[in-house]
């Protein structure tokens, strides 16, 4: 009887391209799907190591998973994704219950061992690298029907002071626009009607290339994409947004008017410290032209508290920054010393409690700017996309301005096809998600 598999994947959206390939090569090797893991002959977890609490909680899942092997039909154990570059073949004494460790520049060979009875070894894994995935490679869609997400670059090659991941996963490796563009078409013959453009640092895209396209290239051709309804633009680094990458949000009716730009401060010394470039004033520069230049627009920003160096004064500073800038999305992190980072070597670290007690302040003054925005779409007319039918039996979805798995769900009353854009009138807001109505 053929072996049945299980993959369970943590993280961010990139990493949860990494999940849909590995799902693919497994199907191909011969395994069959199946949803609850205690079934599986096989399970995969493939962790994400980004921050302390990613690693606590792949550990955890690990360690939940490595019980089917004895409480289930579970034969072999997969480690993928980010936690084995970052810790190595230390790994392999710590978590005795896994067969197989690979890390993320295995994605594209872990389909042959997966059908192998015994794999080459238990812990292969090249760090500093990342697979690039093709148009041909295979992969599976597993966000809600409707949408997905499109990886168009590996790595990253900047050199933030608080970032591990070029450590992990290697430096910026960009895919072709013709081959982004052939795989945005299959994914719209697939039935996607929304495309997420993802990547560690998306607005580097296509630098490494030999003929150098730039970004406002590549939203450009796939604007173009016969069927394509919703392009969004994910992980845009803030300080390399070209006019004509503006120009083109604002003129193409299928480009959300929709920015995810990580400022992370406002503080200039501890923008520095963060080796993230970007003087206050450009900054605050930026987000006035945006807001002039782009009707409707959508920001979301990351911001983060308890930087090195980062004194009561510059916290004040940042609190100005959300309260002025009134954000329409608003991630805040805590800071976290990850090793091997160079700012978890900085002088003048802060108190874990008093970087949490930052965070919740920041979020508790987001909290009405939210409501406030969602307020002021009372009665208007907004496309949004049907996702599914909750625990309640109700209908749900996503608005324009809510990106997948971040920004809140609309909850949809009336009738209408999953995987379809649909337009209704907003009836019913709170600070996070919208309720909308078909029939009005």
């Amino acid at each position: 009887m053929p072996k049945t598999f299980y993959i369970l994947s943590l993280g961010c959206p990139k990493n949860r391209v990494d999940a849909e390939m590995i799902w693919a090569a497994a199907a191909r090797s011969g395994l069959i799907s199946v949803d609850l893991a205690e079934e599986a002959d096989v399970i995969i977890v493939n962790t994400c190591a980004f921050i302390q609490s990613a690693v606590e909680e792949s550990i955890d899942t690990i360690v939940e998973m490595g019980r089917y092997k004895s409480a289930g039909s579970c034969s072999r154990l997969v480690v993928a994704g980010c936690l084995s570059p970052r810790y190595g073949r230390g790994l392999i004494e710590q978590l005795p219950e896994v067969d197989l460790f690979v890390g993320p520049a295995e994605v594209g060979q872990l389909g042959n061992w997966l059908a192998k009875e015994v794999p080459p070894e238990k812990f292969i894994c090249q760090s500093g690298s990342s697979f690039l995935p093709q148009a041909a490679t295979g992969r599976v869609n597993s966000l809600a029907p409707g949408s997905a997400y499109l990886k168009v670059a590996e790595g990253c090659s900047r050199s933030c002071s608080f970032c591990v991941i070029p450590r992990l996963r290697g430096p910026l490796q960009s895919r072709s626009l013709e081959d982004l563009v052939s795989e945005a078409s299959n994914l719209i013959d697939l039935g996607v009607h929304e495309i997420v453009l993802v990547a560690q640092d998306l607005a580097n895209w296509g630098k490494d290339l030999s003929v150098r396209p730039a970004l406002h290239d590549l939203v450009e051709a796939l604007a173009c994409v016969k069927g394509l309804k919703w392009l969004r633009l994910m992980y845009l680094f803030p300080a390399a947004i070209p006019e004509r990458l503006i120009e083109l949000i604002a003129s193409k009716k299928n480009v959300l008017a929709y920015l995810d730009l990580p400022f992370q401060h406002i503080d200039g010394e501890v923008l520095k410290r963060m080796r993230r470039g970007g003087d206050p004033q450009i900054i605050d520069a930026l987000i006035d032209r945006l807001r002039r230049q782009i009707e409707d627009v959508v920001i979301r920003t990351s911001l983060m508290t308890g930087f090195p160096g980062e004194s009561e004064d510059a916290f004040l500073r940042l609190v100005d920054f959300v309260e002025r800038s009134r954000f329409e999305r608003l991630g805040v992190f805590a800071f976290s010393p990850e090793p091997g980072s160079l700012a978890a070597k900085l002088a003048g670290q802060v108190p874990g409690q008093v970087a949490l007690r930052r965070q919740e302040e920041l979020l508790a003054i987001q909290q009405p700017i939210a409501l406030d925005y969602h307020t002021r779409l009372i009665d208007k007319q907004l496309p949004v996309i049907v996702e599914g039918v909750n625990s309640e039996g109700k209908l749900f979805g996503r608005a324009w301005n809510q990106a997948p798995e971040i920004d809140g769900q609309t909850i949809i009353k009336g009738t209408a096809e999953i995987g379809q854009i649909i337009t209704a009138r907003v009836v019913d807001v709170g600070p996070y998600d919208l309720e909308v109505d078909i029939n009005e």
